[in-house]
């Protein structure tokens, strides 16, 4: 007869066998072993560009952002569509020309050309304008340029005045761009903008309407000359130069003070990043 080895438990008859773990001990299904970094919730955002990796089995400081996790969703992308918003209504505001015009029988006759600048321009100008972001000024800007040369090319047509692109040229810049912009920035309430056009308006009209008074009132470029222009030009040449100058001085003061608020919106936002980066630095 075998004797039974004490070693072993069971057979024995000192030793018993290992109870079974019980269910409040047992780890229930999906746990995570104690001591391992648990995975980032889904939906997580993911680190910055350029951030170190966190180390294996390594427990992420507090406050800083989950690992990544190649389950979490990337951010969705806009279609741009003001593009196509632009150009739906240019073609729009082109075709309501032609259904007006066959509609009443309008025939258009041969001093009637200009129309087809002026129509296309005032149609991107109105299209930009449902551009929010200041994206529409790169359509409002040479939209209000060709409306401009259409009309000046339709009054010189019609009077014999070609010569006054002398200085009919300031109609079409600076004062096309500064109107674009103080159309636009007034449609979209952008303060900045509606002034800069402003001032780029108000200095084209001021350039047309001196150069003008030179080449017709001096010269005489299209034939006839302004009477008694000699004694009235000095006094309107010195009023307009203090109303300048006045402009000038204000305006200057207002730019100053918005450089410095610019100046010191910009330190803010280096002081909080820095202040930012600080912080990141000493939670690791």
């Amino acid at each position: 007869m075998t004797t039974p080895d004490p070693t072993i438990p069971g057979v024995s008859g000192t030793d018993s066998p290992p109870a079974p773990p019980s269910p409040a001990d047992a780890a229930p299904a999906g746990a995570i072993p104690s001591g391992a970094t648990p995975p980032p919730a889904f939906g997580s955002t993911p680190p910055a560009y350029g951030a170190a990796p966190p180390s294996f089995g390594a427990t992420p400081p507090p406050g800083a952002p989950p690992a990544w996790s190649g389950r979490a969703p990337w951010p969705e992308r806009s279609e741009p569509r003001s593009g196509g918003l632009a150009v739906g209504i240019i073609l729009i505001v082109v075709g309501a020309l032609f259904l007006v015009l066959r509609l009443t029988n309008i025939e258009l006759g041969p001093d009637a050309w200009p129309l087809w600048l002026i129509v296309p321009g005032l149609a991107m100008l109105a299209g930009s304008l449902f551009i929010p972001s200041r994206g529409g000024l790169g359509l409002a800007v040479p939209g209000t340029i060709l409306a401009i040369v259409g009309m000046i090319l339709w009054v010189q047509s019609a009077y014999d005045l070609f010569a006054t692109w002398a200085y009919a040229w300031a109609l079409v810049a600076p004062t096309g761009p500064g109107l674009a912009m103080l159309v636009y920035g007034a449609v979209h309430r952008d303060g900045d903008l509606a002034r800069d056009g402003l001032r780029a308006t108000v200095t084209g009209l001021g350039l047309f309407v001196g150069f003008g008074i030179f080449f017709e009132g001096v010269i005489g470029i299209s034939g006839h000359r302004i009477e008694n222009l000699d004694q009235v030009l000095p006094y309107a040449a010195i009023g307009l130069g203090i109303v300048l100058i006045v402009l000038a001085m204000v305006d200057g003061g207002r730019r100053d003070a918005r450089r410095d608020q610019r100046r010191a919106e910009r330190r803010a936002e280096k002081d909080a990043r820095r202040a930012e980066r600080s912080a990141r630095r000493a939670a690791r």
